[in-house]
């Protein structure tokens, strides 16, 4: 019989009788094969494994952590571990592992924002650290390391590309919405809260994507998507589409639209591309008025040379009428069968010369006189001709002044003639009933004078509101008007290098807007 000692798993030493020493040795054998047999998978574990004595000293250090550390093994062995970290929340760990009394410990640090140090590499890592207490009482820590160096490089790579699509994403002039296939928000960026007006957190966890189209156009949208007639299937070509705001304003957007698909071809998700077109419309029809001023200004252009030429051609045979007419008049009984017919001759003749001067001024072809003139006087003046006439009695006129304006280069006494003018058309437009609403304004911000006038007429049908400045263009009856007033009120105003407009609805009323400037 021969007793040994042996030192168990746990550090305490037994012992060991065998009764013979071929099988003593036979487990020796065994023993050394294991613990070769352990240190071999050591060796080749993807982790590193090291073994701390007393002071952090380097026990033992397998492959992996020759290769983490970069330095030869025996120049890691017997070397500080602490040399290695540069986080003190880690050392301190490790420094509450030694005081961890009799007991053995095994406890995880999870450091991934922890940098263990090398003399050539730099690595993210993570750390499971576990205590033991060997047969001297000696503490020692096993520790094993995992780099996560890749890992930490490619989730930043990762965060980083998202950032950088969430930013193009956010920062696009279009709105970007996308919606899974329960048609919940999942992506709405910052131009689609300026389109839309909801703020994108409230759209994300509130809004269902039916609610930014008209009734039935979300499902519209999905039958081209899957069609083939609209760019393929899974795509949409740019189409006009009405969207609703979050006060339920229609807006006219370009939509341009994709499905998502997973790995497996499954619709997962939907995206919309819009493009706000109201400031594009806004300066299409900007556009258009400017068109159609330039054309009105060279037909008015057209037509007042010719009205000229035609008003010189009638004057002199009108004026030989008038006047043979009124010497036979004088000439002749006044109980004279004729002389009806000849003061229905004066009469017409008279009418005749009237157009005609009307005409010469259409035409430019009278002399004026600009001055410094208060354009508020002008005004004044011009109302005090026709406040007292009968059909202003049911006339209810608001005077909105402003007492800053100051005097204008002009010619008052055809301005006066464009203000009376306009004034009685908003009368007839009233059916001389209603409110006119007279005011002025100093623009100094464009240096102009601005001079409105708001009645509550009938108002002015759009089909005829390209025709207003026609000369002889009239809606009243035959006899009633030449047509001239409203097309001499435009040719006046642009001979004072200033603008007339209209704004009007049917029912509603409407509005002249004349500007002049400040400086003649």
């Amino acid at each position: 019989m021969h007793a040994f000692p042996v030192i168990d798993k746990s550090g305490v030493i037994i012992s060991i009788v065998v009764e013979d020493l071929s099988r003593f040795i036979s487990f020796k054998k065994q023993a050394m094969g294991l613990e070769s047999r352990f240190r071999k998978t050591v060796e080749l574990a993807a982790d590193s494994i090291f073994v701390l004595g007393n002071n952090y000293v380097i026990e033992f250090a397998n492959s992996a952590a020759v290769v983490i550390i970069g330095d030869p093994l025996d120049e890691i062995i017997g070397v500080d571990f602490r040399a290695y970290l540069n986080e003190k929340e880690v050392i301190d760990f490790l420094e509450s592992m030694y005081q961890g009394g009799k007991k053995t410990d095994s406890a995880c640090f999870f450091s991934e924002g922890s940098v263990l140090f090398g003399k050539k590499f730099f690595h993210f890592i993570d750390m499971c650290v576990t205590r033991a207490i060997e047969v001297d009482d000696q503490v020692k820590l096993y520790i094993y390391l995992r780099n996560i160096t890749e890992e930490k490089k490619l989730q930043n790579d990762l965060k980083q590309t998202n950032e950088f699509l969430s930013n193009l994403i956010n920062r696009s002039v279009d709105g970007i919405i996308a919606a899974d296939m329960k048609g919940n928000i999942i992506i709405f960026n910052e131009s689609s809260e300026k389109i839309l007006g909801y703020k994108s957190r409230e759209a994300i966890e509130t809004i269902h994507i039916t609610e930014i189209y008209r009734p039935g156009f979300a499902k519209e949208v999905m039958r081209m998507l899957r069609s083939e007639d609209y760019g393929g299937v899974g795509k949409m070509e740019t189409i006009e589409s009405i969207n609703l705001s979050k006060d339920r304003e229609e807006i006219q957007c370009n939509l341009s639209a994709a499905l998502i698909y997973d790995k497996d071809g499954k619709e997962v998700a939907s995206m919309g591309i819009f493009s706000d077109l109201r400031e594009r419309k806004r300066m299409q029809k900007e556009l258009d008025e400017t068109h159609m001023k330039l054309l009105q200004s060279e037909k008015m252009s057209s037509l007042g040379k010719m009205a000229a030429g035609i008003a010189h051609e009638i004057n002199n045979p009108l004026g030989g009428i008038m006047m043979f007419s009124n010497m036979m008049l004088e000439e002749i009984d006044i109980d004279n069968e004729f002389v009806d017919d000849l003061e229905r001759i004066v009469s017409e003749a008279a009418r005749c010369k009237n157009i005609v001067r009307g005409l010469l001024e259409f035409s430019r072809q009278t002399d004026y006189k600009m001055t410094l003139v208060d354009v508020t006087r002008v005004l004044d003046q011009g109302l005090s001709l026709l406040e007292n006439q009968a059909i202003f009695h049911n006339i209810k006129i608001i005077k909105d002044y402003d007492k800053s304006l100051p005097f204008i280069m002009c010619d008052s006494a055809r301005l006066s003639q464009v203000f009376i003018n306009i004034i009685l058309n908003a009368v007839d437009a009233m059916g001389k009933k209603g409110i006119l609403i007279i005011k002025t304004k100093c623009n100094r911000s464009e240096m102009k004078a601005e001079l409105v006038f708001t009645d509550t007429g009938c108002g002015i049908p759009e089909k005829i509101m390209p025709k207003i400045f026609d000369p002889f263009f009239t809606t009243k009856e035959v006899g009633e008007g030449t047509g001239l007033g409203l097309s001499m009120s435009y040719g006046i105003i642009k001979d004072h290098k200033g603008s007339i407009n209209i704004f009007s609805k049917v029912g509603e009323g409407t509005t002249f807007k004349i500007e002049l400037p400040l400086e003649g």
